[in-house]
């Protein structure tokens, strides 16, 4: 029973390190309505910006998300207003979302996870400062520092997102937009502006996470793939558009997973996070938590 209440608790927060990608895609996903098959490698592109901040200037990993998360920003936005939306404007004939948008995301998934393997090498990389080894100790359980700021990082971002999208005039527009664009638009919202700052706070958010991710996670190219497949079904999972289910979406992921490897290989524990993902979009197709309502 301990080393499952262990499993339990390392399971929420995995589900953490899982929910901050899964809030930034979901900005981008629930809004644009576009699959961005990049945003793994975006994520570990910004990984790599914190490590080396770390490794060459000794910047805390914390303190750079004071350089990250900008940086983060302004890439997003230049994606959405400098290669995405040209199509949107090519094809707004269309009655679907154009799909040369999905090729172009993937073609620059492809470029920035073999650019990274090409600049850094296939070498794992950590950073290795004093206070990663620190540790809580709660009665039979042993929790790392690092994760519980990840974890306090996700609810925030999660809480102060929520607020963000509920309480502004910025939030209000971005609900309208991934409503109901056309008619957004017939309402002076300048429809593109919004998208790029959707795809640019996808981003920003996602680095925010994963700069409090560095502490205790290394980091090689190859990574950006598996995360973002997770990201993809918690999105999914919690409901379009919907941050607080991304959360819960990434805790329910993350717990199934370490229970889970508790009794069986850990590729096996997958398969069973897949089968309630599939089992709870059966009972309830637009997510725990619903879909974006003005």
């Amino acid at each position: 029973m301990e080393q499952v209440a262990s499993a339990l608790v390392l399971g929420i927060l995995l589900g953490c390190l899982y929910a901050v990608l899964a809030i930034g895609l979901s900005l981008i996903f629930g809004i644009i309505r576009v699959i961005n098959f990049a945003h793994g490698s975006i994520f570990i592109v910004f990984l790599y910006l914190g490590f080396f901040l770390w490794q060459f200037w000794g910047i805390d990993p914390y303190l750079s998300i004071l350089i990250v998360v900008p940086a983060a920003f302004a890439f997003g936005y230049g994606v959405q207003h400098i290669l995405i939306r040209p199509m949107f404007l090519r094809e707004k004939a269309y009655v679907v979302e154009p799909l040369g948008v999905l090729l172009l995301l993937a073609g620059l998934d492809l470029v920035l996870s073999n650019g990274c393997l090409l600049g850094f090498g296939p070498y794992t990389r950590a950073v290795t400062d004093s206070y990663i080894s620190g540790v809580i100790q709660w009665g039979f359980l042993i929790i790392s520092v690092p994760r519980i700021i990840l974890a306090l990082v996700a609810v925030g971002l999660t809480f102060g997102v929520s607020w963000m999208m509920n309480h502004t005039d910025l939030g209000h527009r971005i609900r309208a937009v991934g409503q109901n664009r056309e008619a957004a638009a017939i309402c002076g919202i300048n429809v593109h502006h919004v998208y790029a700052i959707a795809f640019g706070l996808g981003c920003a958010v996602s680095a925010f996470g994963g700069c409090a991710t560095l502490p205790f996670y290394a980091i090689f190219p190859q990574m950006g793939m598996s995360l973002a497949i997770k990201a993809f079904i918690i999105v999914i999972l919690g409901g379009l558009g919907s941050v607080p289910g991304a959360l819960l979406g990434g805790i329910i992921i993350g717990v199934v997973e370490s229970v889970g490897g508790q009794f069986v290989p850990g590729t096996i524990a997958i398969i069973f996070s897949l089968i309630i993902f599939l089992a709870i979009i059966f009972v309830r197709p637009k997510g725990l938590m619903g879909t974006i309502e003005v």
